[in-house]
């Protein structure tokens, strides 16, 4: 899976069409997530406004790209604002407004033909008192889009700081068809100890086939080990998956063609062997296994 953010649109559309070296994009993605909506106080959801202007057809257009290459489209809400991080916000919704919430949720992602929701909600410090209200919310959230055929995902701190983070996946996994671990350049195939995806995997368990582990697209290394090293650890691994932040591929060893192969091998291998986590069929009656 890889995200479109708000103030990148242009240029996350045109990669995704890009050839390189007769791979892209369209060969190894399954998932793509639109970063395009906030919260609201009363319990809706809007689309940013701080950047480019983002309407129904800039959505659609998305949409009809992965239709075209078999890759889910997910609606992507997050509760970040001019000011940062608000937990308050998302804490507002998810608990105070839940029901509100979620109906406004579904009743996007139907309206809109997405394939599903990814929550990106984060908080700074653990929120351990919001940790109940959260995985209730997650839920239910679920519950309601599988009535409709749709996924959910969530997004998750890899170890014990902020929030939602790893003390909680025990909690949020059995719910949710995706957990993507934001590790980025904190953590790596190379590493030790929390910082490991090796310790990822362990923290899963069981579930460990529904972590996507985070890798950052703006650099080539990190954690002593180049991004062909780390997305290899994850080919060779069919219990885990690959979240790619962001769709811009800043860096220039993310346009390749030895990427883009390693990539689809991922995605071939869950495919081929079954492995992954629970699919759901598209709008073409086809089935796509969450695992880029």
């Amino acid at each position: 899976m890889t995200w479109v953010p708000p103030y990148a649109t242009d240029v996350c559309r045109a990669r995704l069409d890009q050839s390189f070296g007769g791979m892209g994009m369209k060969d190894g993605l399954t998932h793509i997530g639109l970063q395009f909506w906030r919260p609201t106080t009363k319990g809706q959801i809007k689309l940013v406004d701080n950047f480019k202007p983002i309407d129904d057809s800039t959505i659609i257009n998305f949409r009809k790209w992965g239709n075209a290459h078999n890759v889910r489209v997910l609606l992507c809400v997050y509760n970040s604002t001019r000011n940062g991080w608000n937990w308050d916000l998302a804490k507002n919704v998810f608990e105070t407004h839940r029901k509100q919430f979620i109906a406004a949720l579904v009743a996007e992602t139907v309206r809109l033909k997405l394939g599903g929701v990814d929550i990106d909600f984060e908080g700074k410090g653990k929120c351990e008192d919001d940790k109940k209200a959260f995985v209730k919310f997650i839920m239910e959230l679920s519950i309601a889009l599988k009535a409709k055929g749709k996924e959910l995902t969530v997004d998750s701190f890899a170890y014990k700081w902020n929030a939602p983070n790893q003390g909680w996946w025990k909690l949020l996994l059995p719910y949710v068809d995706a957990l993507h671990v934001m590790g980025y350049s904190e953590t790596g195939s190379k590493s030790t100890s929390w910082r490991s995806y090796d310790f990822l995997k362990a923290a899963a368990g069981k579930y460990s086939s529904k972590l996507l582990i985070g890798v950052p697209s703006h650099t080539s290394k990190w954690e002593k080990a180049s991004v062909q090293e780390h997305i290899e650890w994850i080919a060779k691994d069919p219990s885990v998956g690959l979240a790619i932040w962001d769709a811009q591929l800043k860096d220039s060893k993310w346009r390749t063609k030895k990427v883009w192969q390693t990539i689809s091998r991922i995605r071939q291998g869950a495919d081929l062997n079954g492995t992954g986590t629970p699919t759901i069929s598209s709008e073409k009656n086809q089935e796509v296994k969450l695992k880029n």
